[in-house]
């Protein structure tokens, strides 16, 4: 099966400044910063990070998260470190593919929803170090 490529998502501590280095070097246009405040699944504190989406030129998304605070997936897999974190696909049925990772061996980290998708997180130490991100995104 495969799934299509929806962005590659990066770790980085500031958001700002990355997004401006990245737009003077490479020509990339930022979408503006949104604020996601995640409830820890055991009532822990809040994972909160500030995300933005960019395209280069020929329509690769890039993702850009910066953790604000509480245990966010990037902060407790990768800690302070900056880099490349994630690759993201997006598929047509969550649930289905979140059963069918489970059934393969693969480790959920975590999972959450906004106003444009909802995703799951998803960890296994065959896939070279890097998270991978299922998205569905909601239908208008």
């Amino acid at each position: 099966m495969a799934m299509r490529l929806l962005h590659v998502g990066f770790a980085v501590r500031d958001l700002e400044m990355t997004t401006a280095v990245w737009r003077t070097l490479f020509g990339i246009h930022w979408e503006p910063p949104v604020r996601h405040d995640l409830p820890d699944p055991d009532s822990g504190p809040d994972h909160v990070s500030l995300v933005t989406h960019g395209r280069t030129g020929d329509g690769v998304e890039l993702e850009m998260v910066q953790t604000v605070s509480g245990p966010t997936i990037d902060a407790q897999v990768f800690g302070d470190r900056e880099g490349m974190s994630h690759l993201a696909f997006q598929v047509d049925d969550l649930d289905a593919e979140r059963a069918r990772m489970i059934a393969a061996g693969v480790e959920v980290l975590g999972e959450g929803s906004a106003p444009r998708a909802d995703w799951v997180f998803l960890r296994d130490a065959r896939l070279g170090g890097l998270l991978v991100q299922l998205v569905q995104l909601h239908r208008d």
